[in-house]
């Protein structure tokens, strides 16, 4: 279906946008959108503890909270993009692609697309050129609404957002070709300014949704159950012990007592004609309460992904890479899975570029491949001896050695100067054999 089709549908097509944006599909994805953001910035649900009357005053329960969602998107963004990216294929267009990531700062704008993705569950990067220099960024996920037909098919994408100061609402309406730019400053709504554009619309990356295939789904629709049990658990054990367990409750049976102690007074004695007096205090099973946290921790590293051993004080010593890579064994699957929907959203990318390229005069191919260099603990040592070893049998060459070993951060460089160095050591040579 073409957008001048889909536009039809709307009472408005002129104003097609202020309608779409307004559908429940779209209202209901921005609104989890928004409720993530709000979880990362600390709102949770433990906060909704109702408060209580104790000893005549109002009794402040406790409100733990646990910001464990940040350490899980943190480790999953890094340990797939937290070293940059390489390619393989054409030399020529590598060589391109690195001059334009280089200069775009894409390293910052691949973790920026991961990390939104695994917040919001999508993310919108928009290809452009400013000075002759290739750059994209990467759109709030709340203020974006890509429409897709009903055969799914992306045929548009809009931008809006409302001023807090002004009041004014702003919208971006792309299509493949142009980008009209409307608000509704003065009280109407009417298009500001409209502009070519030669890169299409803006790219749409997304995970894997059993419910729906156009959109993602965050990492927290998984944890924020277990975070939300866990906070709970542990804001009514605190309120437990300092109240039920360090301030016990005396309990006279029998001759009611008349006469007061002082609340300074230590060392009192009652004495008590007919009766009995105790201390009662609450106690707690340690080990089935510690049971059913170690359960719901390691749960939650389960469904999070994240090796157990990170998050605790289990000391580990002389492990093997084997070993490691067991450890790590559901953030590789984790990791897999995310580098085909990402290489789906980079091949894209690749296209602008090519197209880009072309435009100012630069043949380029855009069969490349995306290398990812996985952020996993390694023996550098082991490592080593792994390269060495294929570069012996003639497996691999000398910049792959040097792409794959943390030693080396700029592989580019370091080949100029051995090549400086043996053009140099080869210039004494020669000038021996003169002498």
């Amino acid at each position: 279906m073409a957008i001048e089709e889909y536009k039809n549908k709307y009472e408005n097509p002129a104003k097609w946008f202020v309608e779409e944006v307004n559908q429940p599909y779209h209202v209901n994805r921005i609104t989890k959108c928004i409720a993530n953001r709000d979880y990362l910035a600390g709102r949770h649900k433990v906060l909704g503890r109702e408060n209580c009357a104790y000893k005549g005053k109002e009794l402040i329960t406790r409100k733990t909270i646990l910001n464990y969602a940040k350490t899980v998107l943190r480790f999953h963004a890094t340990y797939l993009l937290g070293k940059k990216v390489s390619f393989s294929g054409n030399e020529n267009t590598i060589k391109n692609f690195n001059e334009i990531y280089k200069l775009g700062q894409y390293e910052t704008v691949d973790y920026q697309i991961l990390d939104r993705v695994n917040k919001f569950g999508d993310a919108y990067e928009v290809v452009y050129v400013e000075d002759g220099i290739i750059k994209s960024k990467v759109l709030d996920s709340g203020d974006c609404y890509p429409v897709y037909d009903d055969r799914g098919n992306y045929i548009a994408f809009i931008e809006t957002w409302t001023d807090v100061f002004t009041n004014i609402t702003f919208y971006n309406v792309y299509y493949p070709t142009y980008v009209e730019n409307w608000n509704n400053d003065g009280g109407y709504l009417h298009m500001e300014d409209s502009k070519i554009n030669v890169c299409g619309l803006p790219i749409h990356y997304h995970n894997f949704n059993d419910i729906d295939y156009n959109f993602g789904v965050s990492i927290l629709t998984d944890i924020k159950p277990i975070m939300d049990e866990l906070e709970d658990i542990l804001s009514k054990m605190g309120d437990a012990i300092y109240i039920n367990s360090l301030n016990p409750m005396p309990v006279a049976v029998g001759q009611r007592i008349e006469s007061t102690i002082p609340a300074d007074a230590t060392g009192y004695v009652m004495n008590l004609d007919n009766g009995d007096y105790k201390v009662v205090s609450t106690t707690m099973d340690y080990n089935t309460i510690k049971l059913y946290l170690d359960n719901i921790k390691q749960m939650l590293n389960d469904i999070a992904c994240i090796p157990s051993v990170l998050g605790s004080s289990t000391n580990i010593a002389n492990i093997s890479e084997v070993s490691m890579k067991i450890l790590f064994h559901m953030a590789n699957i984790n990791a897999d899975e995310t580098k085909k929907w990402l290489n789906k959203g980079f091949q894209e990318r690749f296209r602008r570029f090519q197209m880009i390229l072309k435009m100012q005069g630069t043949e380029v191919s855009n069969d490349v491949e995306v290398v990812y260099n996985v952020n996993m603990p390694v023996a550098t040592t082991e490592m080593v001896s792994n390269l060495k070893a294929m570069r012996e049998l003639g497996a691999i060459s000398r910049k792959s050695v040097m792409e794959k070993s943390d030693l080396i951060t700029d592989s580019v460089a370091e080949l100029k100067r051995l090549d400086e160095e043996n053009g140099a050591s080869g210039n004494v040579e020669k000038d021996k054999e003169r002498a």
